[in-house]
């Protein structure tokens, strides 16, 4: 990282005084940590667009250290924020498989396709809340249970918001709203999974799998368009190459691919 203050001397000083320029350095520094992190990752390159999102992630995580309190010298805080950094990168690599599940679109009657995303939200917010009672609920245990398969911080984070009703002011902490904000969008993404796996009767693994087993029984080109981004994390350009087709043809068939997939999922035909 740059010469002059050090980590810890910028850290301590983001919690003593309210000057926008601290934090910027601070972020700064975060961000090229991200990158020479990102570098070494495999597959690392596919999250650099969220570099910022993942620094977002990292000074929330240093925020929670601030409230423990921090006590070490300047060679353990630089271990710890590395720490933080490298624990960062990798989530962000997960969260990416998570929204592969929750890109796929499902078809309606009518012919009108929604992103299985917004099917989960639709199905989790009206419980995710302080109001809602969860007690006894078939649907409020499956929420419970998906909840307790977060990482301690993500779950905090929610029932404290949702659940509890802290004002996301409050949860900053001397951190900015929007960092906040980027973590609980994330988290609740993660919860939507979560969720969505226990609806069809299977952890993460089990609904991977289980995706994968249907992608297996779909013909030629959809089958190995599908496996690609799935299993491989191929994006549509890098498919266009693989396979020597437009780009354009390429999106098309992984489309197709995904609502056929979703459409056996849900009739039963991978179990």
């Amino acid at each position: 990282m740059s010469p002059g203050r050090s980590e810890l001397e910028l850290f301590r000083a983001l919690g003593a005084e309210d000057d926008p320029r601290n934090l910027a350095e601070f972020r700064n520094r975060l961000g090229r940590c991200v990158h020479w992190v990102l570098r070494r990752m495999a597959k690392g390159h596919t999250v650099a667009g969220e570099a910022d999102d993942i620094v977002a992630d990292a000074l929330l995580r240093l925020e929670q250290l601030r409230e423990r309190g921090f006590s070490g010298g300047e060679r353990e805080f630089r271990s710890y924020l590395y720490k933080v950094v490298v624990s960062a990168c990798v989530e962000a690599l997960n969260h990416t498989r998570w929204e592969m599940s929750l890109d796929a679109p499902v078809t309606w009657q009518d012919g009108e396709e929604t992103p299985l995303a917004m099917v989960a939200k639709g199905m989790v917010d009206p419980l995710l809340s302080a109001e809602a009672t969860l007690a006894g609920e078939e649907e409020g245990e499956r929420l419970r249970q998906a909840l307790e398969r977060l990482d301690p911080r993500c779950r905090d984070l929610l029932r404290r918001f949702h659940l509890e009703g802290v004002p996301i002011r409050d949860l900053a902490q001397g951190t900015r709203l929007n960092t906040v904000e980027v973590v609980l969008s994330r988290c609740r993404l993660r919860l939507y999974a979560n969720f969505l796996a226990l609806y069809v009767g299977g952890g993460d693994a089990r609904w991977r799998e289980q995706v994968t087993k249907t992608a297996a029984q779909l013909p030629g080109d959809l089958s190995k368009i599908f496996t690609a981004w799935w299993t491989e994390n191929h994006s549509v350009p890098a498919m266009s190459r693989l396979f020597g087709l437009p780009a354009a043809e390429a999106k098309q068939l992984l489309g197709r691919a995904k609502r056929e997939v979703w459409r056996l999922l849900s009739e039963g035909s991978a179990r």
